[in-house]
């Protein structure tokens, strides 16, 4: 486990999956983050690569060759090495290993860095190519947050509002299927909040697509204690409760999704799928605001 510590927060850190554990506030002592009730979900902010939700039956195609991957890739699982630059910073990296290679056939450096600056954690990832050749991939984060934050609260009282007014729509997930139906629903028409419900989550997350909010924040309406999960160079952003409303709340930046449950193509041909030349690197950004 990695500490990260300034005079506002301490933030635990995990380097399987390169995951944030616990965001506490040493003003409030509260965690903000997820407990990891197995009964709900036993993680709590994974990095997900090189694929986002589910490939179609663990099943992808490059080169012509079959490769098996389960939902959200293998970094999740993988630990990463840790390079702790400072009470405040760490790096995680994973390479391409002999065991990578049998799912994914690409070279890659993927560093994951965590930065801690007053209230808020920055999560900076960044994928190098370090093969001959082009590789594809997806990337995403996977933070789940305490709702409510506090005991003898209920989650009913919690509200997720974008930074801006958006009018979009909701990709839908087949949930027997696994995977990305072509079926959109109107969820937003100029708003930019909306309160916490079950019955929203019944098909699995809410996915949006091309949001022009730089952030969305989780309110309650009885205090101002809020996160506010701030991103830069998602296409995608997931919101995600588990079975039962009154634990959780993922808020995922993602770059890609599942399969489209119809998808038969190769994988470089899925949705949102980055194409990296030979030495270049592909960095997107998140990060975690603390309001005490």
């Amino acid at each position: 486990m990695v500490e990260l510590s300034n005079d506002l927060l301490t933030v635990s850190l995990h380097p399987k999956g390169a995951e944030i554990i616990s965001i506490k506030g040493k003003k409030d002592q509260l965690n903000y983050m997820w407990r990891r009730d197995a009964s709900q979900w036993a993680n709590s902010a994974p990095i997900l690569f090189p694929i986002v939700g589910a490939l179609k039956n663990d099943t992808c195609v490059i080169n012509g060759k079959e490769y098996h991957m389960t939902q959200h890739g293998f970094a999740r699982h993988n630990e990463f090495e840790t390079n702790q630059v400072s009470d405040t910073e760490v790096i995680f990296s994973l390479k391409s290993n002999d065991e990578i290679i049998k799912q994914y056939p690409f070279l890659f450096e993927l560093n994951v860095t965590y930065r801690l600056v007053e209230n808020k954690l920055t999560c900076h990832i960044k994928v190098k190519n370090t093969d001959h050749q082009p590789i594809y991939f997806q990337v995403g984060g996977h933070p789940a947050f305490a709702c409510p934050f506090m005991e003898n609260e209920s989650s009913n009282d919690y509200y997720l509002e974008f930074s801006e007014n958006e009018t979009r729509n909701r990709k839908i997930i087949d949930v027997e299927k696994r995977g990305m139906s072509r079926v959109e629903k109107p969820f937003l028409d100029n708003e930019k909040r909306f309160f916490v419900r079950q019955e929203l989550f019944n098909t699995d997350a809410i996915v949006i697509k091309k949001f022009k909010s730089e952030n969305i924040a989780l309110k309650s309406l009885n205090h101002d204690k809020s996160i506010v999960f701030h991103m830069n160079g998602f296409d995608h952003v997931g919101l995600w409760a588990a079975k039962h409303v009154g634990g959780l709340i993922a808020i995922e930046p993602w770059v890609g999704h599942a399969d489209y449950t119809d998808f038969n193509g190769e994988f470089k041909e899925k949705e949102s799928c980055v194409e990296l030349p030979v030495g270049k690197n592909f960095e997107v950004e998140f990060a975690v605001e603390i309001n005490q």
